[in-house]
């Protein structure tokens, strides 16, 4: 590490001007980035589920649906039927909507003058209801129909749904926008209110920017201020923001060469980078705070500041990316693994500035005088802190560990009372306009998210649409199941039209003949396919409670595995599946990136340590912070979701580097005074106090996590927050207590000193109590 210590010293300028150079080459390509909200779009294109889903949008005119909702005091007037029919027929002409339902358009089917079936719209679009006879007229004849009510007009009359169906390729943000400029030209006499994927996503969106532009200033702020706070000089404020300025547009300029979005998750990459980054710099600049003290000899001392913390940061720069990169192995979403991807990018550029930029910078600037009476009282201040501390835990190691195990029992009773969470509302506050309008679709329409069933076989066949007019009654069974829809209710419709009763007609041939009425309607092609062989049943959920979601996909699979039919199959997909298989991978993700992460960074600490027990030792602070977490989620019903899924792993990566800086340095004082006091109280001083600065810092950058928009955000914030506080506090107490205890090898013969050091340590805290004139 000397070497290249001495490097990055002799090149100082050229590491500079290229730092800077870098730069500026990556923040040119920032203007090309991109954001992407859509979950949907994130999930595995070779999940089996996932294909089924998309293979549905593909041959049945999509699968993701746009709902404009038109609420007055009464659907039923001139002016409102005249709106509705005027903004379905404009989102007709978009080219992203491949299909546009509502009540000017909807099919009708009704019995002609002769005794014969007419196929034809609710509501004439060249002759709409003008006359309050006529409106009362169609208004009763729409209520006498199940195929309207509660579907496109609510129980009340007071609201109506234009249901817009997107292409696949449809561009979902583009176009739902484009919906919502057609309805503010037009000067309708009612509300309109969005919901469905599409309008949720614009929300995203503009949540997301807003918060990149609001969150990044005040963490910057927050950061300067703890800095300054902690340092009380230029340098230790500047050099930490600019490092992690650097390499912040360093890793977003990659993901925007590399055609990589922001999405709901990598949102974040800049707070997590600018509060998890400044910690290396931290460390840089309070070693050479402490060792660089002449500038006749600067220039050595540079190098041996660098050379001696290279290490420790070199190791908690490699554990946090660690932390990430178990992301990268089992994740569910593409989304999480790009996040664990590019977020270990960042904290690797974080070290590279802060091993060469930071250092390069420091060598250069003139050593600071700091022998004033203040700054002599403030030291003497800080070390009486600190020796507290030391004596705290030396005279107090057992009950440190008994206090942390009754906490850790506590934590872990917790644990199973986490609940989980896919839905997407969830991400919205409460009161915002998604978030009301989807719970007015689940009381009055049943929700809008689809459940999707795939019939193959012969779909003319009667025993075919028998069944699939029994497994509509099964779903309409289940409660919060709405609206299930399928050819077979217009076979049944035109059945009970012709006079023989709303049922699935006996034979094929009345079938065929019933079928031949419907061809070319726009409707047919969204439910079953050109050859009639397959077909789909559709129908919305109103809950996606998760474990709901689970009993629901458990129950309709038993329905099916009960068929005993080779003639045809039933295969369920849709949102709720999808949700569910999210949910399940959820949980995989995070025992495995968990997993992943503990067994390397023990390796890391083992090898750091030259000792299993070591290693082990290590990790004692980790697996009090994880239990701290999920404790906390588990006892205030912070559920696990998208983004919380994120914080174990990274609380290990972030969290292990107080343990590798407090090990490293009190190990070296430790060979160095072969005194355990001394080397305790020598390492709280300057690592500890590095430690508190760092975990002050980085909590407060990840607490700015509470002013985001999205609710998860404000959790994993949160909750990251918590496991800095845990973390810090466990490597300064609970670690040293456990080194004491269990006498490690490293530390030399505690047995015949122990005694003697806690008089000293006593006698030295009686002293400076006795120069500020306090007695007992």
């Amino acid at each position: 590490m000397k070497k290249i210590a001495e490097l990055v010293i002799k090149f100082r300028i050229v590491v500079i001007v290229g730092t800077i150079l870098l730069t500026l080459f990556f923040g040119y390509h920032l203007k090309n980035m991109k954001i992407n909200p859509d979950i949907v779009s994130y999930f595995p294109k070779s999940d089996p589920v996932v294909k089924l889903f998309n293979y549905i949008g593909e041959e049945y005119g999509g699968n993701q649906i746009a709902i404009v909702a038109i609420e007055s005091d009464e659907i039923f007037q001139k002016e409102i039927i005249q709106n509705i029919q005027e903004i379905t027929s404009d989102i007709q002409m978009l080219d992203g909507v491949s299909y546009v339902t509502s009540l000017t358009n909807v099919l009708n089917i009704k019995d002609d003058e002769f005794g014969g079936i007419e196929i034809g719209k609710l509501i004439d679009e060249y002759e709409l209801p003008e006359t309050l006879e006529e409106l009362k007229k169609i208004k009763d004849y729409t209520f006498s129909k199940d195929m309207y009510k509660g579907r496109l007009i609510s129980e009340d009359s007071k609201t109506s749904l234009i249901v817009c169906r997107l292409d696949v390729e449809a561009n979902k943000i583009k176009t739902a926008r484009e919906i919502k400029e057609i309805i503010n030209k037009k000067n309708i006499k009612a509300q309109a209110l969005y919901g469905g994927i599409p309008f949720q996503l614009i929300d995203l969106s503009s949540i997301m920017l807003n918060d990149i532009n609001v969150l990044i200033p005040i963490i910057f702020l927050i950061i300067m201020f703890a800095l300054y706070f902690s340092f009380r000089s230029f340098r230790g404020v500047i050099l930490p923001i600019v490092s992690v300025a650097f390499s912040t547009t360093w890793t977003l300029g990659v993901m925007s060469l590399l055609n990589v979005p922001l999405t709901v998750i990598s949102n974040i990459i800049p707070v997590i980078l600018m509060a998890v980054g400044s910690a290396y710099s931290i460390h840089v600049i309070n070693k050479f705070n402490e060792t660089v003290v002449s500038n006749s000899n600067r220039i050595n001392e540079s190098k041996k500041a660098l050379g001696e913390i290279f290490i420790p940061v070199f190791l908690t720069a490699i554990t946090t990316m660690i932390g990430f990169a178990a992301f990268v192995f089992g994740a569910y979403l593409s989304m999480i693994r790009d996040f664990g991807i590019f977020s270990g990018l960042g904290v690797f550029f974080a070290l590279v500035v802060s091993i060469t930029f930071v250092p390069a910078v420091l060598s250069l600037l003139p050593i600071k005088k700091t022998s004033t009476h203040k700054e002599t009282n403030k030291k003497k201040g800080i070390v009486l802190f600190m020796d507290k501390i030391g004596y705290f835990v030396l005279n107090n190691e057992k009950a440190i560990i008994i206090g942390g195990i009754l906490f850790l029992i506590i934590s872990i009773l917790g644990i199973p009372k986490i609940i989980r969470s896919v839905d997407m509302l969830d991400y919205f506050k409460k009161g915002t306009n998604i978030r009301l309008t989807e719970r007015m679709m689940e009381h009055k329409f049943g929700g809008s998210i689809p459940i999707q069933i795939l019939v193959k076989g012969d779909i003319q066949d009667p025993v075919v649409l028998s069944e699939m007019k029994k497994f509509e009654d099964f779903l309409d069974g289940q409660g919060d199941v709405k609206n299930p829809q399928s050819v077979a209710d217009l076979i049944e419709e035109m059945n009970d039209v012709m006079g023989d009763g709303k049922s699935i007609p006996d034979s094929k041939e009345k079938i065929t003949n019933l079928w031949f009425l419907l061809e070319g309607e726009d409707i047919m092609s969204q439910l079953v396919n050109s050859d009639y062989t397959e077909a789909i049943i559709q129908a919305t959920i109103i809950s996606i409670d998760t474990k709901r979601m689970e009993q629901l996909v458990n129950d309709i699979k038993i329905y099916l595995e009960k068929m005993d039919n080779p003639d045809f199959t039933f295969t369920q997909t849709g949102m709720h599946l999808i949700y569910n298989k999210l949910d399940d991978s959820m949980m995989k993700s995070q025992v495995q990136s968990l997993i992943i992460a503990l067994v390397l960074i023990f390796l890391i600490m083992t090898f750091q340590m030259h000792s299993v027990s070591g290693g082990l030792m290590g990790l004692i602070p980790i697996f009090f912070t994880l239990a701290s977490i999920f404790g906390v989620m588990g006892y205030f019903k912070i559920p696990l979701d998208i983004a919380t899924v994120l914080v174990g792993s990274i609380s290990i990566g972030i969290g292990i580097d107080y343990s590798i800086h407090f090990i490293s340095r009190f190990k070296k004082e430790f060979l160095q005074s072969h005194n355990e006091f001394e080397a305790l109280s020598k390492t709280l001083e300057t690592t500890g106090r590095a430690i508190l600065i760092n975990v002050i810092t980085v909590m407060l950058g990840f607490l700015v996590l509470i002013f985001a928009n999205l609710i998860p955000l404000q959790r994993f914030g949160i909750l990251v927050a918590i496991t800095m506080i845990g973390s810090g506090i466990g490597a300064i107490t609970l670690l040293p207590a456990v080194i004491l205890i269990t006498k490690a090898k490293f530390v030399g013969d505690w047995s015949s000193l122990k005694n003697g050091i806690l008089d000293k340590t006593s006698s030295v805290i009686q002293k400076a109590k006795s120069k500020k004139g306090i007695t007992k």
